[in-house]
């Protein structure tokens, strides 16, 4: 349904629309990744080594919510702690999770790596979530990751550029505005190639000046 589609056609067409949904300062653990799916959202509480019982991270809720083609997207406040790692990566793919968007930390990414599971993050370290992270919400709330608000349900695509989030109520809109983007980019192309130059074959985009 997506090829020849990418983030840079979704945040095209959201800025047509009025919405920006790029979001900022995360990397994927791996190159290559493309991933999409519905949002499960999940707030944690950050705190200091100590601050929680053990138990309190509480992944293992996290998982049993994640439904096949689910992208989890991990509010930590950007904080330098991490919440995910081998064993909830084994278990995502299980289930047929479609990635991890974490505003926060990751770890074991040479095995997440390995696994190819698509993850991106704002740090890779060893520090351990549990006790420092208490589970907030899970699909009950909008949070804040890379900067953009992201609802329960909304879509997310990502790939080697970044992360991009459309909410429900934009997405049949936004399709929309990508079939024409990518239908003028293909014109455009297709006269590169022919040996256009550039700005003649930017004309075919509907281009005077770039």
């Amino acid at each position: 349904m997506f090829e020849g589609i990418d983030t840079g056609m979704f945040a095209d067409a959201m800025d047509i629309l009025g919405v920006d949904g790029s979001m900022e300062g995360l990397t994927p653990v791996a190159e290559g990744q493309r991933f999409h799916g519905r949002a499960l959202t999940v707030r944690m509480l950050a705190g200091t080594s100590g601050s929680f019982s053990a138990d309190e991270i509480a992944l293992g809720r996290i998982l049993s919510q994640a439904k096949a083609g689910d992208v989890i997207v991990v509010d930590i406040g950007g904080a330098p702690i991490t919440v995910w790692g081998e064993l909830t990566t084994i278990a995502a793919l299980a289930q047929g999770v479609s990635g991890l968007v974490v505003d926060g930390g990751v770890r074991d990414v040479d095995i997440i790596r390995r696994h190819g599971f698509p993850v991106v993050s704002r740090h890779v370290l060893p520090r351990a979530g549990k006790t420092r992270l208490r589970l907030g919400s899970v699909g009950e709330e909008p949070v804040t990751v890379g900067g953009v608000t992201v609802h329960p349900g909304d879509f997310v695509f990502s790939d080697d550029t970044g992360v991009v989030v459309v909410p429900q109520a934009r997405y049949d809109e936004t399709l929309s505005e990508i079939d024409k983007i990518k239908a003028k980019e293909d014109a455009f192309k297709e006269g590169l190639a022919e040996g256009l130059p550039y700005l003649e074959a930017a004309k075919r985009m509907g281009l005077t000046q770039v």
